[in-house]
């Protein structure tokens, strides 16, 4: 069996490593850290959850680049399911580019392959990067419905600039053939609806 070098995005290779493998589809998973090395190769100067120096702001960003003037953030299950974490994130984005920084804020169901990196960061990588063809939802706790309002609508809007993704992850949903587990009808009108 032929090994993907990329796998499942984590935020951390240290969290991608006690993950294992994704029990659908023997997949591994790899860090967020990794992923930026290779889509940065030059810039060594990344900073981990750590705040930013000479701030205001307390928040700490899941990566850091001053070279780059760029803050990357992974944002999992909780920023889809919180009302009050989803107001968070549009409040410390705002103030992150206040400091002149640009935000990437990465969906835990936006897997990054090619096509997202350059949707995402502007950066044609020449290696190939995640597979598209895996999909990153199944019938667990991070489908569409187990989201809050907003938080279905959020992931709608970020499946928008992602269409391959979306694709791919609906027929998964439907595959399971129980929309009550899924909901994968809220998505599909949700994302309809941008249309």
């Amino acid at each position: 069996m032929h090994m993907e070098k990329w796998g499942f995005l984590r935020e951390t290779t240290e969290k991608a490593q006690k993950c294992g493998l994704e029990k659908n589809t023997g997949l591994h998973r790899t860090g967020l850290d990794e992923y930026l090395k290779a889509i940065f190769p030059n810039t060594t100067d990344w900073v981990h959850d750590k705040c930013i120096k000479n701030s205001p702001l307390k928040t700490r960003p899941d990566y850091r680049s001053d070279e780059l003037g760029l803050i990357v953030e992974f944002d999992g299950i909780p920023h889809y399911q919180k009302p009050d974490v989803i107001l968070r994130d549009l409040k410390t984005t705002a103030e992150y580019e206040n400091l002149w920084y640009k935000v990437v804020r990465i969906p835990y169901f936006i897997q990054l392959t090619n096509d997202s990196i350059k949707e995402l960061f502007g950066v044609d990588v020449q290696e190939p990067m995640f597979n598209p063809k895996y999909p990153s939802l199944d019938d667990s706790s991070g489908s569409p419905a187990y989201l809050c309002p907003a938080g279905l609508e959020r992931m709608a809007k970020d499946f928008h600039r992602f269409p391959e993704q979306y694709r791919v992850n609906l027929n998964a949903l439907k595959s399971f053939n129980n929309d009550f587990l899924t909901g994968v009808s809220l998505l599909e009108a949700a994302y309809n609806k941008l249309n």
